[in-house]
């Protein structure tokens, strides 16, 4: 029953979007044309915005006619560093901020088509590869150290 009054109220105020929830939730676009979202806290991390670059490149040569839509929850300096690297690989890039937005993301990139990727995820698209931890040498006791023995 809400769904229905919810419906009504959209009808009534003028939202003549087709699936507006879902194009609120991806910054204007629908989610079978995403092809990247990076979540709000991990498009904050130092090690993606590194990434950035290399994975806007492989997606480009991927598909054609990319976007990038950038949050504004993001900080300016954040904004203006993702705006930066699309422009430079030929994308548009655009600072998303719509009314009653409440989408968890802080980039996604998207095509002017459906591509249906099954999960855009910037951890499932691109995984980090995990450092493998060395071992730590075994630390000598201190009568190992007094004798000297190894």
């Amino acid at each position: 029953m809400a769904d229905l009054e919810s419906k009504v109220l959209q009808a009534a105020t003028g939202e003549k979007r087709l699936n507006p929830d879902e194009q609120r939730l991806y910054f204007g676009t629908f989610a079978e044309r995403v092809v990247l979202s990076i979540p709000l806290e991990d498009s904050r991390l130092e090690d993606i915005q590194k990434r950035f670059n290399d994975i806007l490149k492989e997606l480009n040569g991927k598909y054609d006619t990319l976007s990038v839509k950038i949050s504004p929850k993001l900080s300016v300096s954040n904004q203006v560093f993702y705006m930066k690297i699309a422009q430079e690989l030929g994308n548009q890039a655009t600072i998303v901020d719509e009314k009653n937005a409440q989408s968890p993301y802080g980039i996604i990139v998207h095509s002017n088509q459906a591509e249906n990727v099954d999960n855009p995820l910037l951890s499932e698209q691109f995984p980090t590869q995990q450092k493998e931890t060395k071992e730590a040498p075994a630390k000598k006791g201190f009568l190992s150290k007094l004798f000297k023995k190894n």
